[in-house]
């Protein structure tokens, strides 16, 4: 599962060319890089050795303080650390991608209970219609979901106030290609796509309207939404979304959800790892569903 832990001041959001050993990944030239040094306790190793859950410090000029799943610039750069591990590593930034590397040991501090959320493994199956929400676009407009039924539409969770590129820009980023990708194909109409605010308490459509545009959305193809929390975290528990809060802490995985032209849950996609011309391929079958 993928998991992503945020307080609520910043939500959610490659030095030379080397080629990270654990998954291929290129990393760019450093004069595309920013890098912070940040302090944190090491909670959990996972993806084999290639990702940490690290509840970190404030880290000054970027975001507050948060517990999230950071990729290592290689797996050695996790070697022998465990769960408790005190830590410092430098944190490099750049537009579409992060990571952590120069990690060291400080000290050991015990472990609480992990705030990680449940799997969302009761997701309804596909050929389950999607049940309905209110919500509101970015022009403060109020509309439906059941308002899309006869086109394809492709959903998917974020917040305007995460800064780390994986995470929320990614899922925006990913929705951008495919409207490129389905805007230049011949014939293909009746689509649309929707990013839906986990802090609506914070996203307005003021502030909606003010962040849609770095993605550069087409107003009749793509609506941000908001609305109101528990329509949203409804919604979000039938595609297995979790979202949990502890104290002012927001706890969640990802998913982005396709459903076809009869308003059925075709498929769901969970954590951030699938690409545009998948999803793109998926609204294309959608389109063509019948009644």
């Amino acid at each position: 599962m993928f998991r992503l832990f945020l307080l609520p001041l910043v939500l959610l959001l490659i030095a030379g060319c080397d080629r990270a050993p654990s998954g291929g990944r290129q990393f760019p030239a450093k004069a595309e890089v920013a890098t912070y040094e940040a302090k944190g306790v090491l909670r959990e190793i996972t993806a084999g050795g290639r990702k940490a859950v690290i509840a970190h410090e404030e880290i000054p000029g970027y975001m507050a303080a948060m517990t999230m799943e950071f990729e290592a610039k290689s797996a050695n750069d996790l070697a022998g650390f465990k769960p408790g591990d005190v830590i410092a590593f430098r944190l490099s930034v750049t537009e579409t991608h992060g990571w952590i590397d120069q990690v060291r040991k400080t000290g050991v501090a015990a472990l609480e209970a992990s705030p990680v959320p449940a799997a969302g493994a009761d997701a309804l199956p596909p050929g389950s219609p999607l049940p309905d929400c209110e919500l509101v676009d970015q022009r403060g407009q109020p509309f439906r979901l059941s308002d899309f039924k006869g086109r394809a539409l492709a959903f998917t969770f974020i917040f305007t106030r995460c800064p780390f590129p994986d995470f929320c820009p990614r899922m925006n980023n990913q929705l951008n290609a495919v409207q490129r990708e389905l805007g230049a194909a011949s014939g293909a109409t009746n689509w649309h796509l929707l990013s839906i605010s986990l802090d609506p308490g914070y996203d307005t459509p003021e502030r909606l309207a003010e962040y849609a545009p770095r993605y550069q959305p087409d107003a009749a193809r793509w609506t941000f939404a908001t609305g109101k929390s528990e329509d949203i975290l409804k919604l979000g528990l039938a595609v297995g979304l979790v979202v949990s809060r502890e104290g002012g802490q927001i706890n969640h995985n990802l998913r982005t959800v396709v459903v076809d032209a009869a308003g059925r849950v075709q498929k769901i996609f969970a954590g951030n790892e699938w690409s545009a011309a998948e999803l793109t391929s998926e609204l294309k079958r959608a389109m063509a569903a019948k009644p």
